[in-house]
């Protein structure tokens, strides 16, 4: 079985790096910050257009969000070398499948060394997941997990790694609290 994995909101803690760096930057705005509930950046950080926000973080703050200093998801990190023994026990793959900006991917493959997410078969940077022949994708984008479940090349099945902005996702996918949790719930 070829397993697909997200990065960010399933290996590397994203949002609240991105919450902590605006308060940081901009401390004016950290009372005006909401819960993110979805990917939508206007509904959770109103104090900017979309076009703002994508400016601050694809291009002034890219390097600290998504470097090797970025956060990782704790439980992540635990899981990790459980999740590559067994699936080399058990004949699986483990594909890296991210949709990250030209200018993250290097630092996306920099921050994955630095936290010991190696070993991965295939790494593929790419905005159509559905494109990548895995028979699973494990990811926190509903967006991504509705598209992949609908054009999936591989006809593969959506695991949804429950954050707070996919609530919706997590009533219509097998959904994961970690990465650990693949092995019980897809596998018996």
């Amino acid at each position: 079985m070829r397993i697909g994995i997200d990065c960010d909101g399933v290996l590397r803690d994203f949002i609240p790096d991105l919450i902590n760096k605006i308060k940081e930057t901009h401390p004016e705005h950290a009372d005006k910050i909401g819960v993110p509930r979805s990917w939508d950046w206007t509904e959770w950080l109103p104090f900017w257009t979309e076009e703002e926000t994508e400016k601050y973080v694809f291009e002034e703050h890219y390097k600290e969000l998504f470097g090797p200093e970025a956060t990782p998801i704790q439980s992540s990190i635990e899981d990790w070398p459980k999740l590559l023994e067994w699936a080399k026990e058990n004949g699986h793959e483990l594909c890296l499948v991210s949709a990250q900006r030209d200018n993250c991917e290097d630092l996306t493959e920099d921050w994955l060394q630095r936290w010991g997410f190696m070993g991965f078969d295939e790494i593929h940077f790419t905005h159509e997941k559905w494109s990548i022949d895995v028979d699973i994708l494990i990811d926190d984008s509903p967006e991504k997990m509705d598209k992949f479940k609908d054009r999936s090349v591989a006809y593969g099945t959506p695991v949804c790694y429950k954050q707070n902005w996919n609530t919706e996702s997590q009533k219509k996918y097998t959904t994961i609290n970690r990465l650990s949790d693949i092995f019980g719930i897809l596998f018996g």
